[in-house]
């Protein structure tokens, strides 16, 4: 079922309808540094929301001590106006406008990486503590921010893999159907890929058929979160279901979960591989907030429960620490060690869902 409108976030306000305002003084040259061109993407939108913010509520017209900046020579924001509680600010103004708490992390990242940068080059103005900004907003989120970072996954992740295990296939008798079939057995795939690697939404879009060999790899050499490489896993019956979906296909484009209608070819975008998640999970009635993301947390809270060596597990998740332990140990792990408690402690997606 449909969320009510009640229980639906309001939309923010689009950008065109707020104030505009000039980039912020170095932004390009923190841009220029940025290596990936997605990244730089969302930082690019997450300064401009931050001189949207500025913009709106005159934060640069008058200083801590009360007087008045000196008229700048461009229309550029000064670095050497911003204050440490810049970052508290922008996240009040960000929350009074409705925006998602997910969206607020992601701009506020942001911010915190560009101060960052700022502060590694002696750009930071005269008496602007770094630490004391972070500070101040952790102490204006508080309990509400703990809260919603320790939410607990849906315990019916597991069935929205039984979901699309049981749709019928559609036969194969016109093009029609051919695509709908397509679409069933790319949905299986996609489930079962999420459940059986915990891998974040964005590596699974980007596998490409050479990297599962169609379905015949157990492990998947990838390039994940900063740049590092890592190894996604997949169980026997993730490869059946990868398997399958390529043998029905009758092209020849590399990227492994595509599009089948407009721009056919073109690997699925991280929104398309959420609305199959999102689809099960609204027919099955579960949390409406579930998405691809939520196989991971689940994943990794059952192999933890089940007894898989913490350590294990983080090599597993492809989490990176800078603990001595995680520094020293981790590397030496052997991944045959990791599949096999895998295998040991990881439940089928059929046998969770029955319980």
């Amino acid at each position: 079922m449909k969320p009510s409108a009640k229980s639906r976030k309001k939309s923010p306000p689009s950008p065109a309808s707020r104030h505009t305002a000039a980039e912020i003084e170095l932004t390009s040259e923190f841009l220029a540094e940025i290596t990936k061109p997605r990244t730089a993407s969302i930082y690019r939108y997450a300064l401009g929301k931050l001189a949207e913010f500025i913009a709106d509520t005159q934060y640069t017209k008058v200083r801590a001590d009360g007087q008045h900046p000196p008229a700048p020579q461009d229309a550029r924001v000064r670095v050497e106006e911003l204050r440490d509680d810049l970052l508290l600010k922008f996240y009040q103004w960000l929350r009074k406008l409705d925006y998602k708490p997910r969206t607020c992390n992601v701009y506020l990242a942001a911010v915190k990486r560009f101060l960052t940068w700022l502060d590694a080059n002696d750009h930071l103005p005269v008496g602007f503590q770094f630490g004391k900004a972070v500070n101040r907003l952790k102490a204006s989120r508080g309990k509400h921010h703990d809260d919603n970072a320790a939410r607990e996954p849906d315990p019916g992740i597991p069935r929205i893999v039984t979901y699309y295990d049981a749709l019928p296939l559609p036969p194969a008798d016109t093009q029609g159907n051919q695509r709908k079939r397509l679409d069933v057995l790319r949905a299986r795939a996609i489930v079962h890929t999420l459940y059986a690697s915990a891998g974040r939404v964005s590596e699974v879009a980007s596998l490409t058929r050479e990297m599962v060999l169609d379905g015949r790899a157990k492990e998947v050499r990838i390039t994940g979160k900063g740049d590092k490489d890592r190894l996604l896993l997949l169980t026997k019956e993730a490869q059946a279901a990868i398997a399958a979906y390529c043998r029905e296909r009758k092209d020849e484009f590399p990227g492994l979960f595509i599009s089948q209608g407009r721009g056919a070819g073109k690997s699925l975008k991280r929104g398309t591989l959420w609305a199959v998640v999102k689809e099960a999970a609204v027919a099955l009635d579960l949390y409406k907030g579930t998405s691809p993301h939520a196989f991971r947390h689940y994943r990794a809270q059952q192999l933890l429960d089940e007894g898989m060596e913490l350590t294990v597990l983080q090599i597993y998740l492809g989490h990176s620490d800078i603990g001595t332990t995680r520094k020293i140990y981790a590397p030496h792990t052997d991944l045959g060690k990791v599949r096999s408690q895998l295998t040991k402690f990881g439940k089928s997606a059929k046998v969770a869902a029955s319980e």
